[in-house]
């Protein structure tokens, strides 16, 4: 189905390898086509609770694929080629759905930027991460130089552009660009356990909660508290509100259905 992913998905978890180990999982137009045709099975797909995003071999991604991107003509065909990359980053993030990435090695450049379109981040601790790209006279051009500051203080978000110098998994933590840095060689584990945590949330609450907080980042304070008390009275009108008020009254765990 995809060329240059891995996909599976079981009991609610969907697990999206970057498939180009050789390449140390570099970002090409063929990658970029398939998290595109990605991001639309997965909407179709009620199945589909949390997706994981990692990389085979030993990287999360390396990037972009830098023979590729050198054959590009001139700036209006390089344009058209971030363009394409931008809209595919924005669709990951802004998936209805919960998104962890599992940084198993470096994500550097295009790698880190689809990191920070996802909701959650759990780092290997032999990982790096970072936006190396004005050591060869260009910028993070996929989201970077907005999202990041967005998560960092900005005098750290400015040292990494400015730079290009990566961050180490404690200096990603400290900093809280990450939730959780795992053992060496058990981001996806770690990655895993989460999905499972957030398995057992009511479906409709996370879905408006991720909503919620992406309007608190991007938008104003009106508008927020407007939304919030929108999805309030809808949460209040689910089966899932009338069972977690249960459950907790009863005392027993709630089985939350998504109703």
């Amino acid at each position: 189905m995809y060329e240059t992913l891995q996909y599976e998905c079981a009991d609610g978890i969907a697990t999206v390898r970057l498939n180009r180990p050789n390449k140390l999982n570099a970002i090409s137009p063929e990658m970029i086509a398939d998290l595109r045709k990605l991001v639309a099975a997965v909407r179709a797909d009620a199945a589909v609770r949390i997706v994981i995003f990692t990389g085979n071999g030993r990287a999360f991604c390396a990037g972009a694929d830098i023979a590729a991107m050198s054959k590009i003509a001139g700036p209006v065909d390089f344009m058209s080629f971030i363009e394409g990359v931008q809209t595919t980053f924005n669709a990951i993030e802004d998936l209805d759905r919960t998104t962890i990435a599992a940084i198993n090695g470096i994500a550097y450049g295009g790698g880190c930027e689809i990191s920070l379109c996802c909701d959650l981040r759990v780092i290997a601790e032999d990982a790096t991460i970072g936006v190396p790209e004005i050591k060869i006279g260009l910028l993070p051009g996929a989201g970077g130089t907005q999202r990041l500051p967005r998560m960092l203080p900005a005098a750290i978000a400015k040292q990494m552009i400015y730079t290009g110098d990566p961050l180490t998994a404690e200096q990603a933590l400290r900093y809280g660009l990450v939730n959780e840095v795992a053992p060496a060689g058990q981001a996806l584990e770690v990655a895993t356990q989460w999905a499972r945590r957030l398995l057992k949330q009511p479906p409709t609450s996370l879905r408006c909660a991720k909503l919620l907080v992406d309007i608190a980042q991007n938008g104003s304070l009106k508008t927020g508290i407007e939304a919030e008390r929108q999805a309030m009275a809808l949460l209040y009108a689910t089966e899932d509100r009338k069972e977690g008020l249960g459950a907790f009254l009863e005392r027993r765990e709630a089985k939350f259905t998504g109703r």
